[in-house]
């Protein structure tokens, strides 16, 4: 089935799923798993210790969390399946094929953890002393939903680099068991402590609190957070192990793109910069250092940010070509379509390419083939801008690079399409580069500009 093309001017269809789901991912694993278990560890020791002090502690922090959780997180979850409904329409519809049981069964997980950590907060100071328990009980419940849903996310997105044997078979255990699947795990949940204990300690120091008191919570946390550091080091190097060379050879230039990408010393040397700050911080909190702490918070976490953001743009971008690899290209283009488009031609199956949208012949058409080939990743004017990249060139020169694509740039797809309309393409890149203010506007290819043809 045919989509209708969206493209997202100045942004881009990609940077905007991207940001997207980096502040999802920020939220569901940081605090919907993350904080809650420092919360749920916080209440085990309030009761195991009848201790008033933690247990206020974990309701004050409780909060924050449920207004995180069931607002921005649940807005984000929906953004991804909107943008990615809208941007990439053939690529979730051909995962949905493939993982349907598992999103269904993730549906009514979330569902269930949104009701128990309503039920959790709202029903707080209700559970009678005797009664503490089972409201304990009632958070393992969430962390334990939370988990769950966390799993079944992990296998897909884990099939999405790994897709392993799938292409072959066509089995959905090979898919979702795929070789990326047990590491990824474990770095998720281990990132989740470190984004949970940091989050903790940061609403620990800046309320004004009993000085023994927050220097018994830091040490506890501190505790928690040295260790989910290294876990979360140990395992990233196990999840790039599993990771297929060919796309390991994409990771650093994926961070430092094309400008710094002959000076990979950068790379290295910011994450262990990163890490050793992080492991330093940890360090002095673990020494109960309240002032050092303060001091050192928030570049912890903006650091720990960029940890997952890196994380989330290395597994994306590597697996370039391919948004399935074996399957299909990152412009949702089948690998098994590609050579008939080549022979058939893109335009001519088509559905929602109309000649008729009022712009001259050549430059309507290549305006779509370059919707089509290129708009995941490039823009026109914008971010990843394709003006930048044939600028200087000539017409000759850029048809023979859209000949040559993925041989040029392993992590780009091939051209799909005829030989005139590589021409056609290369001329509207060619008139692009040569400052067509006419051309050159976004918003004249948005969806809106071309029609579905007459049936």
């Amino acid at each position: 089935m045919d989509f209708l093309l969206f493209q997202v001017p100045h942004l881009g269809n990609g940077m905007v799923i991207g940001v997207n789901a980096i502040v999802h991912v920020i939220i569901s694993h940081g605090v919907a798993i993350g904080l809650m278990a420092m919360i749920f560890m916080a209440e085990y020791i309030g009761i195991k210790k009848n201790s008033e002090t933690w247990e206020d502690f974990a309701k004050e922090l409780l909060k924050p969390a449920v207004i995180i959780i069931t607002g921005v997180g649940a807005v984000t979850g929906v953004g991804i399946w909107f943008t990615t409904s809208a941007l990439a329409p053939r690529g979730i519809g051909s995962m949905l094929r493939i993982f349907f049981w598992p999103w269904f069964v993730e549906w009514i997980v979330f569902t269930l953890e949104v009701i128990a950590i309503l039920i959790y907060y709202f029903q707080w100071e209700k559970w009678t002393v005797d009664r503490k328990k089972y409201r304990w009980y009632l958070g393992l419940v969430y962390i334990i939903l939370a988990s769950v849903s966390a799993f079944l996310i992990t296998g897909i997105l884990g099939f999405m680099l790994t897709s392993d044997g799938w292409p072959w078979d066509k089995s959905f255990w090979s898919a979702f068991f795929n070789p990326s699947f047990v590491p990824q795990l474990f770095v998720r949940f281990s990132g989740s402590f470190v984004l949970g204990a940091l989050f903790a300690i940061v609403f620990l120091l800046f309320k004004k609190r009993d000085k023994q008191f927050q220097k018994e919570v830091l040490h506890f946390y501190s505790k928690i957070l040295l260790i989910s550091i290294i876990s979360t080091a140990l395992f990233s190097w196990w999840y790039f192990v599993v990771v297929p060379s060919r796309f390991k050879t994409h990771a650093i230039f994926s961070i430092l793109t094309s400008h710094f990408s002959q000076q990979p010393e950068i790379f290295w040397i910011s994450n262990g910069i990163g890490i050793t700050f992080l492991i330093l911080f940890s360090l002095l909190a673990l020494k109960r250092s309240i002032l050092f702490s303060r001091v050192l918070i928030v570049p912890a976490i903006l650091i720990m940010f960029g940890f997952v953001s890196e994380f989330e743009r290395i597994r994306e971008f590597i697996r370039g070509p391919y948004l399935m690899p074996g399957y299909m290209y990152s412009n949702q283009i089948l690998i098994k379509e590609s050579d008939f488009l080549k022979k058939d031609g893109l335009l001519k199956n088509a559905y929602w390419f109309n000649m008729t949208i009022g712009e001259p012949a050549d430059a309507g058409k290549g305006a779509f083939l370059f919707a089509q080939n290129c708009s995941m990743c490039h823009t026109i004017a914008g971010i990843n801008d394709i003006n930048d990249r044939v600028f200087g060139r000539t017409q000759d020169g850029i048809a023979v690079i859209l000949n040559h694509t993925n041989d040029m740039v392993p992590f780009m797809p091939p051209f799909s399409g005829t030989e005139r309309e590589r021409q056609v393409m290369a001329h509207f890149l060619y008139q692009l580069s040569q400052g067509n203010s006419h051309l050159s506007s976004p918003s004249r290819y948005t969806p809106f500009s071309v029609k579905a043809k007459d049936e």
